[in-house]
C-alpha cells in the first residue's frame, strides 16, 4: 500500500507526459503537483473558506474548489477564479442540496455522540445495560463516515460529469466499497488532519488560520488525487470506452500493464459499431 496512492495503482493518467515516460509514484505525484502550485492552493483555500462562510453555500463552494483542484489533477492549468465560479454557479442545483444534506448529518451526528453516550450511562446508573446505546451510538458513526467518504466521489462527479443525482449517489457508494482500502486512507488523512489543527488550536488559538490558509485546499486535493483515478476508470472511460473513443481527459494512451489495460490500439482492426446501445446510466462523459 503506497502512501497518498492506496490500493492498486490508478493514478497512470496525466497530461503533457511522454507516453513511453516512467510513472511517478503516487507520493512523488501527489508533492510535485501540490507544491508546484502551493500559492495557488493557498489562494484557493482562502477563496473556499470565504463562499463557505453563509454555511448554506458550503456545497457549492465545495463544488467549486474541486473543478479547480480536477484541472490540477489532470495537469492542466486554469485561471482559478472562472474555473472556481464556473463550478460555484454551475453546480447550484446538484451541489447545494449535498452541502444541506452534510451539514444535517454533521448536525446529527453531534447529537448521537450527546445523547447515547449520555443515555448509556444513564442505564448503567439505574442497573440496565448500556450495550444497545453503545451499539447506536457505532452504528451512527459508521453510517456518517460512510456519508462523509461518499463525498469522496460525489464532488467530482458533480463537476465532471452530465450524471443525474441518483446515479452519482449510487455510484458514489459502489466506489466507496469498491476502493474501500483506498478510501479509508483518505479518511485517516483527513481525520489526523483534522486532529492536528485542534490539538494545535488547543495549543494557540492562531492555528485555526491553518484552515483557511492550507488545510481546505489540502484536504480537497488530497480526496481528488485518490478519488479521481476511480472515477475515470469506473464511470468515465467506460462510457467513451463503448463509442469507440477515447476518454479526452486523457492526452496519451496510459501505459498500463496487460490487464489493466483500458484503450488498447487496434490498428485499425476495430469492428465497426452496430445499432444504437442502450444507455448506462451509470456511466457519464465529462462535461469539460
Amino acid at each position: 500500500m503506497s502512501f497518498l496512492g492506496f490500493g492498486a495503482d490508478y493514478e497512470r493518467a496525466g497530461s503533457g507526459i511522454s507516453k513511453n515516460a516512467p510513472v511517478k509514484k503516487p507520493f512523488f505525484r501527489f508533492t510535485e503537483m501540490y507544491f508546484g502550485r502551493i500559492w495557488k492552493m493557498i489562494k484557493l483555500s482562502l477563496l473556499t473558506f470565504v463562499f463557505c462562510i453563509p454555511v448554506v453555500t458550503i456545497g457549492p463552494a465545495i463544488a467549486g474548489m474541486t473543478k479547480v483542484l480536477r484541472t490540477y489533477y489532470l495537469d492542466k492549468d486554469t485561471f482559478m477564479l472562472h474555473e472556481f465560479m464556473k463550478g460555484f454557479s454551475g453546480n447550484l442545483k446538484k451541489s447545494l442540496p449535498v452541502g444541506l444534506v452534510d451539514l444535517l448529518f454533521g448536525a446529527g451526528l453531534v447529537c448521537a455522540l450527546e445523547l447515547y453516550p449520555a443515555m448509556g450511562d444513564a442505564a448503567a446508573a439505574a442497573g440496565n445495560s448500556s450495550a444497545p446505546y453503545t451499539i447506536l451510538c457505532v452504528i451512527s458513526v459508521s453510517f456518517a463516515l460512510t456519508v462523509l467518504m461518499m463525498n469522496f466521489y460525489a464532488f467530482p462527479m458533480i463537476v465532471a460529469t452530465e450524471l443525474s443525482m441518483k446515479n452519482i449517489v449510487r455510484n458514489s457508494f459502489f466506489l466507496v466499497c469498491l476502493g474501500l482500502k483506498r478510501n479509508i486512507g483518505t479518511l485517516l488523512i483527513v481525520l489526523l488532519t483534522a486532529g492536528f489543527i485542534v490539538i494545535s488550536s488547543m495549543v494557540h488559538v492562531i492555528a485555526l488560520l491553518l484552515i483557511p490558509l492550507w488545510a481546505i485546499s489540502f484536504l480537497g486535493f488530497v480526496i481528488v488525487f485518490n478519488s479521481y483515478p476511480l472515477i475515470q476508470k469506473y464511470v468515465i472511460d467506460p462510457y467513451y470506452e463503448e463509442r469507440g473513443e477515447d476518454n479526452p481527459e486523457y492526452d496519451y494512451l496510459k501505459p498500463l500493464d496487460e490487464e489493466d489495460t483500458v484503450f488498447t490500439d487496434k490498428g485499425g482492426e476495430e469492428a465497426p459499431v452496430e445499432g444504437k446501445k442502450k444507455k448506462d446510466k451509470k456511466k457519464g462523459r465529462i462535461i469539460s
